[in-house]
Formats: C-alpha cells, sequence, structure tokens
C-alpha cells in the first residue's frame, strides 16, 4: 500500500511543511529512439525560503550541452499558476488532464557547454549563449506509478511539440517519463535513477540509493505492451564514471530485466542545496541493450554527494 492515496488533485501544488528545506518538484525528460536528441526539465520550488529551482537541458549528437541552470529564482505564489519568469527566461508548467498530460513551454537565454563537465567549475562562463525556445507535451503511456515509501509517482510518456535552439527548429516525437514529488529534500545521500524505453512499446524505471551497506530503498517498474504496469521491488546496477564523475558505462537489472547501458549524450548540473550539501547529479542520454539485441533509449541520473561514500557495484555483498 502506498503511503497516499493518489487523486488528480496531487498533480497540482501541495501545502508546505514547516521544515525549511521542504520542496515540491516536477521532472520531465525525453529521449529519440534513435538517440538523435534528448532533453529534461526540473522545475522545484522551496516556498519556505521562497525561492525556486530550474533546469532546462537540451543534448544532440555533436552539438554542446544546451542548459538554464538556476537556482535563486523567485518561487511562484501558491495560489498562481506555475509559472517562472526572470530577466533570462519565462517557463509554464501545466497539468492539462489530471493523472495523464502535462504542457511545458518556455523560452529564453540558455548557455551553452561544449564539455559538459565545465557544468561542475562554478568558475566556467560557459562557451556561449543561444536563446532556446520549447513547447512540449507529455501523455502517459501507462498508468500512474505511485512510490510507497514517500510522496513520489513516476510515469512513462510520449511527448510531443518542439524545441527551438538558436536558429534550429526540432521536431518532438519521442518516448519520455515524469516524475512529481513533496517532502522534506535530502540531497546528502547517493543514488540512482533511470527510467527508458524499448522496442515492442516496452518501458521501464527503477531507482536505488546507493549507501554502502544499505539496500533499504530500490522500487520501479516494468511495462509490457499491453500496458500493464507490474511493480518492482530490486534493482541492482554496476557502473564506472570519468574522472568528472560521468557514467561511461554500466549493467543493469531491474526484476528480470537485463540490459547494457551506454551513455551518448551527458547533461549534468551543480547542486548546491539549502541544507549545505554540494552534490554532482550527473545526468545521461543512455542507449539500452538487451541481452536479446534490443536497443531503447532514456535517462540514466546519480546524485553524487562531494565527499560522500557510495557504491559502484550493488551486486557485491
Amino acid at each position: 500500500m502506498s503511503v497516499f492515496h493518489l487523486r488528480g488533485s496531487d498533480e497540482q501544488r501541495h501545502l508546505a511543511g514547516t521544515d525549511r528545506s521542504w520542496g515540491e518538484s516536477w521532472y520531465h525528460d525525453f529521449a529519440a529512439s534513435d538517440g538523435s536528441y534528448g532533453g529534461w526539465l526540473r522545475l522545484g520550488l522551496y516556498p519556505n525560503l521562497g525561492v525556486a529551482w530550474y533546469w532546462a537541458a537540451i543534448v544532440r549528437p555533436g552539438q554542446p550541452l544546451v542548459l538554464i541552470s538556476d537556482a535563486a529564482a523567485p518561487c511562484p505564489a501558491g495560489d498562481g499558476p506555475l509559472t517562472v519568469r526572470t530577466d533570462r527566461y519565462v517557463t509554464t508548467w501545466e497539468c492539462t488532464e489530471p493523472l495523464m498530460a502535462w504542457r511545458i513551454h518556455g523560452q529564453g537565454r540558455a548557455r551553452t557547454y561544449e564539455n559538459p563537465a565545465d557544468v561542475f567549475d562554478p568558475d566556467h562562463p560557459g562557451d556561449g549563449d543561444v536563446e532556446l525556445q520549447y513547447d512540449l507535451e507529455w501523455r502517459g503511456a501507462a498508468v500512474i506509478f505511485p512510490y510507497q515509501m514517500t510522496t513520489r509517482y513516476e510515469q512513462a510518456a510520449w511527448v510531443q511539440g518542439t524545441v527551438g535552439i538558436g536558429g534550429e527548429h526540432i521536431d518532438v516525437y519521442s518516448p519520455g517519463q515524469r516524475d512529481h514529488s513533496w517532502g522534506n529534500r535530502v540531497w546528502s545521500f547517493p543514488w540512482m535513477w533511470t527510467a527508458g524505453h524499448l522496442p515492442g512499446n516496452r518501458w521501464f524505471h527503477g531507482v536505488r540509493v546507493l549507501v554502502p551497506g544499505s539496500a533499504d530503498f530500490q522500487t520501479g517498474f516494468l511495462v509490457e505492451p499491453d500496458r500493464d504496469l507490474a511493480p518492482v521491488e530490486s534493482l541492482d546496477v554496476a557502473y564506472d564514471v570519468d574522472g568528472a564523475d560521468l557514467l561511461t558505462g554500466a549493467e543493469l537489472r531491474i526484476a528480470d530485466l537485463r540490459v547494457r547501458v551506454t551513455p551518448e549524450l551527458h547533461a549534468p548540473v551543480m547542486i548546491q542545496s539549502p541544507d549545505g550539501v554540494a552534490s554532482r547529479f550527473p545526468r545521461s542520454l543512455c542507449r539500452f541493450e538487451t541481452p536479446g539485441g534490443d536497443v531503447g533509449r532514456g535517462w540514466v541520473e546519480f546524485n553524487f554527494p562531494v565527499g560522500a561514500n557510495r557504491l559502484t557495484d550493488t551486486r557485491v555483498p
């Protein structure tokens, strides 16, 4: 049984708790099945601090990372729309059909990074600015998956719309994922998260903590062509990263699904959380290949708090 009874109204904002680090966030991502483009967006609200975090990242082969990263935007009023506006950008997030569809649109000046690892250097100015516009809809491809241990839910989705980068126009139609969560935010422990799509209209999602000696939190789902969603309670990963903590490869098991993970495009951000934790947050658009040769795409995310010990192979006792 989940810790809350999911309702359509849960798509919207919730009454903030009393902790200063209480937060609420919406994540949305997309990845073309051939790896030709992808992106992810996150809107995170800290109402007790009066700030919002906003990230928008677009990746394409042979092109620099395009990124808007702002951890000091004004938090929208609780009774108003989910719109954040600064002198550099504006973004609006709207649930158009509860438990099924969201539209996100916006525009503004984004920074580019020829080397995505430079994002982790607070003194790096980027490699030039570019105008970014997007108008995208996430529509559920399966039922929503509510977590059991926290107020959070995820949904596999088809994503459709447009992205503009400078003078380039991208027509988006691809698999994707979205999630929504709320509660006291903790960035001080390492974790791994993933979601992807495979041929035959198969979807998967998994998350687990990477704290040595702990396997308390691991969950996810598998979706087969008939759209039945099967919750899973086991996820194992063995991964390698480079000197900048960007993923170089992994072996992943979610229940009985096994895939080889090859990162193709990186879109990291650097986090400085309200509780004083600095964390590298590498996200990568990845190629997933099953033992049978099926190939799909999706995203892999890690949270690597600076100085924290972390597992690199959860298969080892």
